[in-house]
């Protein structure tokens, strides 16, 4: 069977959502891997089931987890009191609600290792992988660490990264617009899954995942909410 590479965006806890894409929509096959682009955790309702999802296919050599802000901020938040109210502030109550924790340094260390094992970008022979952004004002984009789990910005050089697409999660965007973005430099992800009837975010909602070799885009609707 022909190997696919699928990149999944931001999940957020949303374990039901997962799924169905990737088993049902996708229907994931042995030889294909995924590509997650970072921000498992948080804010939705089940970080933890989401994690071990995730982490079975990446322990079989299935998957590779990309880190994005919401990862650096809970391996921040273990020795840094500061970096705990910033994490507090941006829905970390769902991740250590999911592990009956009330501190990340009680999380149990396998998760705490994958977390660190979580690389801030991937490069492929067409496509550069990063939870955020690059710094295409920096002379190289691939120094700023920062930039690739917080950055968000429109611009993209292709010249600076090989004439490669850049894929994207990190910023919330509309199913149209995603769509529209498969056909340019940077292609976004994140549908916001998270935001799923959110009556300020109403054109959110969606995981999505992206076939990188036949440029196919998937994506499903949240199903963590009304179950």
């Amino acid at each position: 069977m022909i190997q696919r590479r699928i990149v999944v965006g931001d999940v957020h806890g949303c374990f039901f959502t997962l799924k169905k894409l990737l088993l049902e929509v996708v229907q994931i096959g042995e030889s294909d891997k995924i590509y997650f682009l970072g921000d498992l955790i948080d804010r939705g309702p089940r970080v933890k089931q989401t994690l071990d999802f995730v982490i079975d296919l990446w322990e079989k050599g299935k998957a590779v987890a990309i880190r994005g802000n919401h990862e650096d901020m809970l391996l921040q938040s273990i020795s840094d009191p500061i970096a705990l109210v910033n994490w507090e502030y941006n829905g970390c109550q769902t991740t250590l609600y999911g592990f009956n924790v009330k501190h990340p340094k009680d999380i149990p260390v396998n998760y705490i290792h994958f977390f660190e094992s979580m690389p801030f970008y991937v490069e492929l022979e067409k496509y550069v992988l990063v939870h955020g952004d690059l710094d295409f004002n920096s002379p190289d984009p691939f120094e700023n660490k920062y930039y690739m789990v917080w950055g968000r910005s429109r611009k993209v050089v292709p010249e600076k990264i090989g004439m490669r697409k850049l894929i994207v999660g990190h910023t919330p965007t509309p199913l149209d617009e995603i769509m529209s973005s498969i056909n340019g430099w940077k292609i976004y992800l994140d549908g916001g899954c998270v935001y799923a009837y959110n009556p300020f975010k109403s054109n959110l909602g969606y995981l999505c995942a992206f076939d990188i070799d036949s440029e196919t885009l998937f994506y499903v609707f949240n199903q963590d909410y009304n179950q």
